[in-house]
């Protein structure tokens, strides 16, 4: 007796197609986050020179800016450089730029800024002097502003986060605070507001540590906080 031919629910079944996969979408630069400098000028003590430098590696300066400060070896196989950032400077991380003259410092900073495409992205500052042909609809350059840590009838509370991007800090010397060279080569000027009267002032490298610390709580969208605060402000150390 012959066999009956297979059903066709014993037939093999044929093999699921594979879904395509969609094409990889090209990774987006992230939108551009102002970044912080730091101005090493006029300032008398060793001990507050390297307490900046290490201020500016902990809140991410890439770059430090030094005018004068002729008794300080900021050589990172010198002594007087902290050991824990010779690696750092060597590496590249953040790099130390020194000048001769405050001048000379600032018309650099000015000079470099930073390309910012119109949709939101950053190029470096490299790439900022080569697209520089580009026009004002493709991208647009964002200048460093200066900004000093003084008391000043201009200054505005550090509390109000009051930044524009890119920017430079300049502390003042211990004892007397910004010169009059430093204050008419700044953009604006930030002070830190004090709660009590215990003290008329506070070490530069304190101060410091404040207003970077605040900028990049700005940079990075944090929520503000904000509080009754009192006028008086300085970034002096008392002698």
């Amino acid at each position: 007796m012959s066999s009956s031919p297979a059903s066709s629910s014993s037939r093999e079944a044929p093999p699921t197609p594979v879904p395509s996969q969609p094409p990889q979408q090209q990774k987006q630069d992230p939108p551009h986050r102002a970044k912080c400098y730091l101005i090493i000028y006029n300032i008398s003590k060793k001990p507050n020179v390297r307490s900046l430098l290490l201020l500016a590696a902990a809140f991410g300066c890439t770059k430090v800016f030094v005018a004068g400060q002729k008794k300080f070896d900021f050589d990172p196989d010198g002594t007087d450089l902290p050991g824990q950032l010779r690696h750092h400077v060597r590496s590249g991380d953040m790099e130390i730029v020194k000048f001769d003259k405050l001048e000379e410092c600032i018309a650099h900073i000015k000079s470099i800024g930073t390309v910012v495409e119109n949709d939101g992205t950053s190029t470096t500052e490299a790439a900022a002097i080569q697209n520089t042909t580009r026009t004002s609809t493709e991208n647009t350059t964002q200048p460093i502003r200066i900004v000093g840590v003084e008391i000043d009838d201009t200054a505005k509370d550090l509390e109000d986060e009051p930044f524009e991007g890119d920017t430079a800090f300049m502390m003042g010397n211990e004892g007397r605070g910004m010169n009059e060279k430093q204050m008419r080569l700044c953009d604006g000027f930030v002070r830190i507001a004090q709660y009590g009267g215990g003290t008329a002032s506070l070490n530069v490298s304190v101060a410091a540590s404040i207003v970077l610390h605040r900028f990049h709580h700005w940079a990075r969208g944090d929520t503000q906080q904000v509080g009754n605060y009192c006028d008086v402000a300085t970034d002096r150390e008392a002698e």
